[in-house]
This record gives structure tokens, C-alpha cells and sequence, in this order.
């Protein structure tokens, strides 16, 4: 789902409903943190995503580039193909709040546990 048609939901225009649907779904938010160091290929990705089916990385990365998060890169040079991804700008001014989200959890487990 396009992330801007849902910052609408509640009648008014919502930053945070936005952002939140950009980092919604069961893949996203791992898919974005393998990419933070560094550009992936597919197989990368598939391999280090225990549990994600190959239509489920597709959905996923689909929807990822279609909200200009990621960018995918194809080289016809290479046999077969090489189709990698890489955080686009915006992709990467998300990283200061995948680290802040990823350090509040933490703390929310230990403060729970």
C-alpha cells in the first residue's frame, strides 16, 4: 500500500501514521536495517531473512521502492542478471529513527522483563 494515500486515515493529515506505514509490514523494518551498511543483492537478502519466502521479499521490496525508500539496481553484465537494493536519500534519513525505535525497544524489553 502507498504510504502517503493512508496519511489521511483519520481525516487529517498524520506524519506519523505515515511514517509508520513506510515501516509496516513483517519484513520491512529487518529488510531496512541489512541495508543500512550496505547494498544487498536479492539472494543476500533472502538468505539473511530466515523464514521469508521469496514472494514475501518481493512484496516487501516492491513496496519499499515503490515509497522511495530503496532503489533497485539491475546489471545485465553479469550472468544471470544482478539485481541488488540500496537505501535511496530518503531511505537513509529513515536510520537515526530505526536506531532510536530499535534502542526504545530494547529498553522497553528490559524495563518489562
Amino acid at each position: 500500500m502507498d504510504a502517503l494515500k493512508t496519511s489521511t486515515r483519520h481525516g487529517e493529515i498524520c506524519p506519523l501514521d505515515t511514517t509508520l506505514k513506510v515501516l509496516d509490514g513483517k519484513w520491512k523494518s529487518i529488510i531496512l536495517c541489512r541495508l543500512m551498511n550496505q547494498e544487498l543483492r536479492y539472494s543476500e537478502l533472502l538468505k539473511s531473512l530466515s523464514g521469508c519466502t521469496r514472494r514475501m521479499l518481493s512484496l516487501q521490496l516492491s513496496q519499499l521502492e515503490h515509497d522511495q525508500i530503496i532503489q533497485k539496481e539491475i546489471d545485465t553484465s553479469f550472468t544471470p542478471i544482478k539485481t541488488s537494493y540500496h537505501l535511496t536519500e530518503l531511505g537513509k534519513s529513515l536510520i537515526p529513527i530505526i536506531i532510536g525505535m530499535d534502542q526504545w525497544g530494547e529498553m522497553y524489553i528490559e524495563t518489562l522483563s
